[in-house]
């Protein structure tokens, strides 16, 4: 007798991009697979929207994919400079659920920081316009990240994801004192990850989003590989080990929480 599946709860990739060459070139094959493992809905990310051709023509072809658009703070210094008229205009389209990625990165991007402080406050005011969550990067900068959130915070509200979240416990809480969500990638499943798995063990479940960000960051047993959609059940597994909860309600929970944080998307 043929062994029939378990089905299990379906899962959404919060985050990830689907233009890039890697996983462009195999469109059809990445989609497949996603599906095969219950990849419900994809938010795949432009991280330069003065060139959002290829992410927007993705989301109209497939029901299953949505977009994020901005500027990503390792983009050229020229780049972080931009119309907030002509990111609103993009925010207009039915498939664009989110704002961003925006954020700081200082580890790769030393020279650009008051450029990137700029575009990330430009960022979250067209957000707050559009009625949409930011996506936020951070990278060796929380001292500023959490100034700035909650500085813009306090003028008034928005909603947020960390996504990849991998900084630090401070940057967790001051996150999550703000209402904003945090998001697993597969650096979840390194080895030498231990520190974040305790940071994620600590905050609610209900806080919580999975996310490949690839090409990037496959999860072990897959690491230093192309990373796809599909492999976000590893992180979806790693995830229901931290908390000690069943897999399929650890799916069916940030699948709730995806949709609770982008409401656009229902």
């Amino acid at each position: 007798m043929q062994k029939i599946k378990k089905i299990r709860s379906s899962v959404i990739d919060s985050h990830c991009h689907l233009d890039f060459k890697a996983l462009a070139d195999d469109l059809p094959g990445v989609l497949r697979r996603a599906k095969s493992e219950g990849v419900l809905k994809m938010l795949t990310i432009c991280t330069n929207f003065k060139k959002p051709d290829q992410t927007i023509s993705l989301s109209e072809r497939f029901e299953e994919i949505f977009f994020a658009a901005g500027i990503h703070p390792n983009q050229p210094t020229e780049d972080l400079q931009f119309d907030s008229e002509a990111l609103l205009s993009i925010c207009a389209h039915k498939k664009m659920i989110a704002v961003g990625e925006t954020g700081l990165d200082f580890h790769y991007s030393q020279d650009s920081k008051k450029d990137q402080i700029k575009s990330l406050i430009q960022h979250i005011e067209v957000a707050k316009e559009a009625n949409l969550p930011v996506i936020i990067h951070a990278r060796n900068a929380d001292n500023e990240i959490a100034k700035i959130l909650s500085k813009e915070y306090v003028k008034s509200a928005f909603n947020c994801v960390m996504h990849c979240f991998s900084s630090s416990s401070y940057l967790a809480r001051e996150a999550l004192d703000l209402g904003f969500y945090l998001s697993m990638s597969g650096i979840i499943t390194f080895k030498n990850s231990q520190n974040l798995r305790d940071i994620f063990s600590k905050i609610p479940i209900e806080k919580v989003l999975v996310e490949t960000d690839s090409p990037y960051l496959a999860p072990t047993p897959h690491r230093g590989k192309p990373n796809e959609p599909a492999l976000v059940s590893y992180v979806a597994k790693t995830g229901a080990e931290i908390f000690g909860v069943d897999e399929d309600f650890f799916r069916a929970q940030t699948t709730k929480n995806f949709f609770s944080l982008f409401k656009k998307a229902l």
